[in-house]
């Protein structure tokens, strides 16, 4: 990406059909393989999409000096001459930019293979491939011009015109020439030579010139056979077959242009200093020479008649004797046209003629001053000036309009019928005739209504004042259009709006008219728009105009034209990524050069609902991270074409990426995970520790205990009395140190489970602390001696923890037999166990917990604040079927 500055909007006025842009000093103008225009100027070269324009100075490697012309390949590799002599090659495709070569030319012309420079006197070929150059014309003739096109290079000198082929340069013409111009066509040239103008066919080798053309500028040929040039501020047309001036001053508006262009669509544009516009597209304009206030127009036969304040002509001429019998050797206005009854009805300022062009007869029908004609179902109505409405049937006679008294006025403007109904349009208002003997008021203004025509259903009304209005909901409702229009014309569900100053359209989707630029400085009359074969016909005061572009057409999606982001002019826009941070700016073209007014642009991201664009471009910010699809599309009216995509790519912020998530998440887990175990590890060794300690405190007190008791025995048997004193002040030596060893743990010793839990009860009710409940029922169920131990250590455990750490009033202890299980539950009222008491280094919880797992059942703990509850549920396991010697000492144990 590189840094730049885009400008955003390229039309900053429009003016007829030109565009005023936003630079000065154009001098030429190419289009690429992707209808893409480029200008070169001062400021160097410009690409121009007809909505934007970007100085590619500033986005690629290319000079931003002036640039004095500019030639486009095949291969769409733009090659720039600049005022300084460098040519410069630019790929369209990827925006590479290289010098080519450094001249002293000042135009420059490329063929599939080969650039060729023009200098003063003599031309250069450069091979594009190797850059490798020689000379092909050579000399003391002074160049004047050089062109090339279809592979056909021409130069022009001031000693005739020269053909290059082959690595050669052949005169094909020679005479002395001191200004001029040329234009290179498939077969040949065409150049204008000081004041007439001459083809060159390579074909047959031979010319033909037109010495009528006395100047002749900007020869630009344009498919199949026609040739245009401009002639101070008129463009003309030459037929290239037979070199005749075919149309003069066909450009609308009068402009000096500095070159003419023919696009790829073969529409023709004039470039001017600051300017770039159509001259002729799909409208084609002939000018009339007749002297004529108005004209009107109709088909008859094959030819069209044209109707002038003069009379009738054809193929411009008027016709003698047609004029002779309606005009009488005068001049008459001809105010309509229609076919009736098998002939032409000729409407004047002099009454309604009917004309029979195979006979040449004309029979007068009316005498009065006829406005308009319009022929309804097998009857013709005239619409005149002080008669109302005149009524003949199919055989041309006169009959009665009953309505005529009850009309607004006698002045009649129009008869149209809608629906079945006739409208009668008078200087007064709108009527519609109900029955023939009743007319309903439409409406009434202070202005002329002209016309009344009928679109999707919704009745318009054209007047003389008021412009367009349209009926809805039974009020009429004025239309934004010109005020004074004249007649309304349907075609194809548009209607044509003619006016003093240009045809308006206006279609059913539309909330207003618009102008068709090329017809803005001509004024038409009722009676000026036919249609025929797919085209619009029409005729102004001044000229013959044809108008194909009201043809239905496909919409074609819009393209992306560039894409920026903060970072600069994105080269690559098939493969952007951007920061969440950043803005991304897409600019979206139809690639329409013309008529764009009505055409509105909509997006959508990621499927999302269409919105409508207020330019054509779109700015993106604060994205999350994301895969993007942003969708375009045009609109015309309501009808919008299939979507065009773009797709760029957010990455988020390193702290906001997928891959940080999951290490926030995983570390922290890490860490607790690390410290729990450290916690436990360290736990288990302090426990550990202190078993050992323990342990080895015991095993010294055992061997003491032994030698004590040893020594008290051998004093007590000593029979001194001073010596059984001082054994048995050993034997409370023995009993001081075996203490502790006994109540450190339980020991249950040879007494059964229930008799070690009643003693246990005896022993933990003489202390005061708390009080001491105990509750076993195990029935006659003889259980296991480990079994019975391990249930005794449990309950040992509880019990002991309840009594000197709990701080309550009352601990119950539950040993109770349920089927297969034995039930063990301590609780107490007390304040609970502290998480730091847990993790005391006592035998206690540690011990519960140990004997729980060895039975493969669980240590339910459930400490609050309000006390404490231990559970274990052991399976049931008995003892073994009693022995001899289990029987003889059970027996001696009763006796």
């Amino acid at each position: 990406m590189l840094k730049s500055r885009i400008i955003a909007s390229a039309l900053i006025l429009q003016s007829g059909i030109c565009q005023a842009l936003d630079f000065e000093h154009l001098n030429g103008v190419a289009q690429d393989q992707n209808d893409y225009m480029y200008f070169s100027s001062h400021e160097g070269v410009l690409k121009y999409d007809g909505e934007h324009i970007v100085k590619l100075n500033e986005v690629t490697a290319l000079p931003a000096g002036s640039a004095r012309d500019l030639e486009i390949s095949e291969t769409n590799i733009a090659y720039v001459l600049y005022s300084s002599g460098q040519i410069w090659s630019l790929d369209l495709n990827t925006y590479e930019a290289n010098l080519f070569a450094e001249t002293d030319a000042h135009n420059i012309e490329v063929t599939h293979d080969a650039l060729f420079t023009q200098e003063d006197y003599q031309v250069l070929e450069y091979d594009l491939a190797t850059g490798q150059y020689g000379a092909r014309i050579s000399g003391q003739e002074r160049l004047i011009d050089l062109e090339s096109k279809y592979d056909n290079v021409y130069g022009l000198t001031e000693k005739g015109l020269y053909q290059i082929n082959n690595g050669r340069s052949y005169k094909v013409i020679d005479q002395e020439i001191k200004n001029g111009d040329l234009e290179v066509t498939p077969h040949g040239a065409i150049f204008f030579a000081d004041d007439h103008l001459k083809y060159y066919s390579q074909l047959q080798d031979s010319s033909i010139t037109n010495y009528n053309v006395k100047r002749a500028d900007n020869l630009t040929y344009v498919a199949p056979y026609v040739v245009y040039y401009t002639d101070g501020d008129e463009v003309n047309e030459v037929s290239l077959s037979t070199l005749e001036v075919a149309r003069t001053k066909i450009n609308s508006s009068r402009k000096t242009y500095l070159s003419l262009f023919a696009d790829n669509n073969e529409k023709l544009w004039g470039l001017n200093i600051n300017e770039f516009g159509i001259v002729e597209g799909n409208t084609r304009i002939t000018n009339l020479g007749f002297g004529s206030k108005y004209n009107i127009i109709e088909r008859v036969g094959k030819d069209w008649w044209i109707g002038t304040t003069k009379g009738v002509y054809v193929n411009g001429k008027p016709i003698e004797w047609l004029n002779v019998e309606i005009g009488e050797g005068k001049d008459f206005e001809v105010t309509a046209f229609s076919h009736f009854a098998g002939k032409v009805i000729v409407s004047t300022d002099v009454g309604a003629f009917a004309v029979d062009t195979e006979r040449r007869s004309v029979d007068k029908l009316y005498g009065g001053y006829v406005i308009n004609s319009s022929v309804i179902a097998e009857f013709l109505y005239l619409a005149t000036d002080e008669e109302a409405v005149v009524k003949f049937n199919s055989k041309l006679k006169y009959e009665e309009f009953n309505n005529n008294s009850m009309l607004s006025s006698h002045e009649i403007l129009g008869v149209t019928e809608i629906g079945g109904e006739l409208y009668i349009s008078t200087a007064a208002g709108l009527d519609r005739i109900d029955s023939p003997r009743s007319v309903y008021r439409e409406y009434q203004g202070t202005s002329k209504v002209a016309d009344v025509a009928i679109l999707d259903g919704v009745l318009f009304m054209a007047t003389y004042g008021e412009g367009l209005l349209k009926k809805v909901d039974g009020n009429w409702v004025k239309v934004p259009s010109p005020e004074y229009i004249k007649e309304i014309v349907e075609v194809r569900d548009v209607l044509y709006l003619l006016t003093n100053n240009g045809i308006h359209t206006i279609a059913k989707d539309q909330d207003s008219s618009r102008l068709i630029r090329e017809t803005k400085d001509h004024s038409f009359m009722i009676g000026s728009v036919r249609v025929a074969d797919n085209v619009v016909i029409a005729v102004s005061d001044s000229a013959f105009i044809e108008m194909t572009n009201f043809k239905e057409q496909s919409i074609a999606p819009p393209v992306v034209s560039y894409v920026s982001t903060n970072e600069g002019f994105v080269l690559d826009k098939d493969a952007l990524e951007i920061n969440q941070k950043d803005w991304v700016n897409i600019a979206i073209t139809n690639l329409q050069y013309q008529h764009n007014e009505g055409v509105r642009y909509e997006y959508r991201l990621n499927e999302g609902s269409w919105v409508k664009l207020l330019s054509p471009m779109i700015q993106l910010n604060n994205l999350f991270p994301e895969h993007y699809e942003v969708q375009f599309r045009q609109v015309v009216g309501n009808v919008a074409s299939e979507p065009a995509s773009y797709v760029f790519e957010v990455r988020s912020h390193w702290y906001n990426s997928p891959t940080a998530m999951v290490v926030y998440i995983v570390v922290p887990l890490i860490l607790a995970m690390a410290i729990a175990l450290f916690i436990y590890f360290w736990v288990q060794s302090f426990r550990r520790v202190f078993r050992q300690n323990e342990h080895k405190r015991q095993s010294s007190n055992l061997g003491q205990i032994a030698m004590l008791v040893e020594q008290g025995k051998a004093l007590v048997s000593s029979g001194d009395d001073t010596m059984f004193t001082e054994g048995l002040v050993k034997f409370d030596k023995v009993s001081e140190l075996i203490t502790p060893i006994v109540n450190s743990g339980p020991y249950l010793g040879e007494q059964r489970l229930l008799a070690g839990l009643d003693l246990l009860q005896v022993q933990s009710s003489l202390q005061a602390k708390i009080k001491v409940n105990f509750e076993a029922v195990i029935g006659n169920v003889k259980l296991d001696p480990q079994l019975e131990r391990d249930i005794y250590a449990v309950v040992y455990h509880g019990l002991h923890n309840a009594v000197h750490h709990s701080e309550g009033s009352e601990v119950n202890v539950f040993v109770h037999k349920l089927r297969s299980k034995i039930h063990v539950n301590i609780e107490d009222d007390g304040i609970g166990i502290p998480l730091r008491s847990r993790l005391h280094f006592g035998e206690g919880l540690y011990k519960m917990s140990d004997v729980a797992k060895s039975y493969k059942t669980k240590f339910k703990l459930k400490s609050s604040r309000k006390g404490t509850k231990i559970q274990i549920v052991f399976p049931l396991i008995e003892r073994d079927r009693k022995s001899k010697e289990d029987i003889e000492r059970e027996i001696r144990e009763r006796m």
